[in-house]
């Protein structure tokens, strides 16, 4: 479903489309009629009628544009659960295995230890300051000799805290490539979204602009105060100027009919 955003500029679309399509026959008819004893010899009327539906059209495809980019980031917004998931999840699990590793080395080695082995400071919990963080005490653990324990006949090996580190380490490295892969993803269709809803706006006020001057160039202000473009949304109609006059019927149309031809309420 689109976004309340797209939704509101699509009603305002079909609005404009169902004046124009409901309305070009008989505004050729009385425009003709308006213009043509103003012909010079040779010419002829255009084609009111067909120009009036291609730029409903034309509307119609640009709102069809907006409305199916708006989509396609909100499916890609949808995706980025999973990863970030899976990311927080690593995470949890790295945080602790840190987290109970500074306890033991500071009961094995004393709390001077700790700065030897990369511990100079919090264990962080952001994802990506946490993974790098893992990888100085992956490397201090491998690439150092170890200090003398406190106790007389302790001994420890690092190698299998390390690999097992260094497993959580990967795994998160990899759920942080999928989720700045993500949002990429959804950067990319945000702008293709921005893009289509700014064409979609320049078009729907060219297109209401145009059939609201042929509603008045024949007479029908009521009619052409309906799909006038808001100066304050854009991409909508003025449903304040639409609502200020609804009994201002056009000719040949009864009373608290929309645009559509539709009953009102």
């Amino acid at each position: 479903m689109p976004s309340k955003l797209v939704i509101d500029r699509q009603k305002s679309a079909n609005a404009v489309i169902a004046a124009g399509e409901t309305h070009a026959d008989r505004i050729a008819a009385e425009l003709e009629a308006l213009l043509a004893p103003y012909l010079r010899k040779g010419e002829k009327m255009p084609d009111v009628s067909l120009l009036a539906h291609l730029v409903t059209r034309a509307l119609a495809d640009a709102r069809d544009r907006m409305v199916a980019a708006d989509e396609a980031h909100l499916e890609e917004r949808a995706d980025d659960g999973p990863p970030r998931e899976g990311r927080d999840e690593v995470a949890s699990e790295l945080y602790n295995e840190l987290t109970d590793l500074r306890e033991w080395l500071t009961g094995l080695y004393g709390a001077a230890a700790l700065e030897r082995f990369a511990f100079t400071g919090a264990t962080p919990r952001e994802p990506v300051q946490l993974e790098r963080f893992s990888g100085e005490v992956a490397r201090a653990l491998s690439g150092k000799e170890l200090p003398k324990p406190r106790r007389k006949g302790v001994r420890w090996d690092p190698d299998d805290t390390v690999l097992r580190m260094e497993g959580l380490r990967d795994a998160l490295l990899s759920h942080l490539k999928d989720v700045a892969r993500e949002a990429r993803e959804a950067e990319a269709t945000l702008i293709a979204k921005t893009t289509a809803i700014s064409a979609y706006d320049e078009r729907f006020n060219g297109v209401a602009a145009f059939l609201g001057g042929l509603f008045r160039l024949t007479g029908h202000a009521e009619l052409a105060s309906r799909v006038r473009p808001s100066s304050r949304r854009p991409g909508q109609i003025d449903t304040e100027t639409t609502s200020a006059n609804p009994g201002n019927a056009a000719p040949g149309e009864p009373a608290g009919l929309d645009p559509a031809g539709e009953g009102g309420p």
